[in-house]
């Protein structure tokens, strides 16, 4: 597709995705109602995942998440394996329904990703088609958190249990769960084959408002959460004004930091789409990743009104961009169909986290966080946290590395090191990124 066609740029993209889910296998042990996987099989050849993950090891993606179906399936040994090569230079997610409590996993895995889809057994049953399932999913929860584990909560808003939220997130931080993000049903995969038999599992606009309501209350209202509370899938910035307002909004990766793989090794830019561009057993992630046939997404030609006029396109891309009617394509959002587009007070209420400026006066000890990666395979050196990836430039990364290498344990020694290269002040505000970042813990003051 030629770019051309669009009025406004190309979607900006990373050099490597900065995020890959690999499907490890579509068998699951759960019937979810809103599954969006395009089907139920057996285990599948576990030896084909072998290799798909060596790809991706060798790669080096920043964050990989270890996805299903059901990947508590394959079991603790294999799982560890995938878990000790991969968090060579990744942090490493899984995400599973806690039906099965995985034991002796490898401390290298960053996070557990676990959904509680209601307050109680009947509304998180009803989802998950699997009586006895809730009870189950707590326990493991229980059981992840008292190992260390941060274990993160990722309920599908419905309109089953759009007026529950507030409960889940307070079930969540009863649990001791790091965080809650909330993924907002979309049409496609087997849930999309459920809508006629399970009808009002795409929340209305009015059940979307009553669930922000409660997301936005819980917010405040768990401060142990430090915040992390929103959305984990993309929502249209002009949905809710209180998104803007309240700084939670999400937009997506995909096809900018974002692909996922399939257990066949199929390469794709979303879960739910059928677009298929390669595949990681004949090419690299990055060969994948650059191929010119992107085009067709990241040129926006697919983008309609209200979108295609929108000054927060770039940002917001649509929000959703498959549904089970465009799955072989990519749609705007089917939530903001029909609308205008965001008003000029959303736009003005729009705003962006500054990074960490600041500094205390005592001098600072540190120690560099277990998760903590520097990633140089490609032009741009990456700094790898738990949950964020951090590109640097060639100051940055030459403080890190010695950081990373203990030639610096302090700020003191850091400024001993780099004081005619960079202005002191510089130094201390890059050490607080580092904090910000979560790549470095305090180890007292100097």
């Amino acid at each position: 597709m030629n770019c051309k066609m669009v009025q406004r740029r190309k979607l900006a993209y990373s050099e490597i995705p900065s995020l890959c889910q690999i499907e490890t296998t579509y068998a699951c042990n759960q019937n979810c109602i809103a599954c969006y996987n395009p089907e139920r099989t057996k285990l599948g050849d576990l030896s084909k995942m072998d290799t798909i993950v060596a790809s991706v090891a060798e790669s080096q993606i920043p964050h990989v998440y270890l996805i299903g179906g059901e990947p508590s399936l394959l079991r603790e040994e294999r799982l560890n394996k995938y878990v000790e090569l991969l968090s060579q230079h990744s942090s490493v997610t899984i995400v599973t329904n806690g039906r099965i409590k995985l034991e002796g996993i490898s401390p290298k895995l960053a996070c557990f990703g676990i959904p509680i889809h209601g307050s109680n057994a009947e509304t998180h049953e009803r989802f998950t088609q699997s009586k006895g399932g809730f009870q189950k999913t707590l326990d493991t929860i229980k059981y992840y958190v008292s190992q260390g584990f941060d274990v993160r909560c990722i309920p599908v808003l419905t309109g089953y249990n759009y007026n529950q939220m507030y409960d889940i997130i307070r079930l969540a931080v009863d649990l001791g769960m790091e965080s809650v993000f909330v993924d907002r049903f979309e049409d496609g995969g087997l849930g999309a084959q459920n809508l006629a038999v399970f009808q009002s599992l795409e929340p209305t606009p009015e059940q979307f408002r009553i669930a922000v309501d409660q997301i936005i209350e819980a917010r405040h209202a768990f401060t142990s959460l430090d915040g992390k509370v929103g959305f984990g899938t993309a929502i249209p910035y002009c949905l809710d004004q209180r998104i803007i307002e309240e700084g939670i909004q999400s937009a997506c990766g995909v096809g900018t930091s974002f692909c996922v793989l399939s257990p066949t090794g199929e390469f794709r830019i979303c879960n739910q789409s059928k677009v298929v561009y390669g595949n990681v057993l004949e090419q690299s992630v990055e060969m994948l990743w650059h191929k010119r046939s992107l085009n067709g997404f990241r040129c926006l030609g697919w983008v309609t009104e209200p979108c295609a006029s929108c000054p927060l396109l770039m940002e917001c891309a649509a929000g959703c961009k498959v549904d089970v009617n465009h799955s072989d394509t990519y749609c705007i959002d089917y939530a903001v169909r029909g609308l205008k587009g965001p008003s000029q007070e959303i736009l003005d209420k729009l705003t962006y986290p500054e990074p960490t400026e600041t500094y205390p006066e005592q001098m600072r000890r540190f120690r560099v966080n277990r998760y903590t990666k520097i990633t140089t395979r490609y032009k741009t050196p990456l700094l790898v946290t738990r949950y964020q990836t951090v590109e640097l430039d060639a100051m940055a990364l030459e403080m890190t590395q010695d950081i990373c290498n203990g030639l610096a344990v302090d700020e003191q020694s850091l400024i001993g090191q780099f004081q005619e290269k960079v202005e002191v002040p510089e130094i201390r505000r890059f050490v607080s990124r580092l904090f910000q970042v979560d790549a470095l813990d305090p180890n007292g003051e100097v």
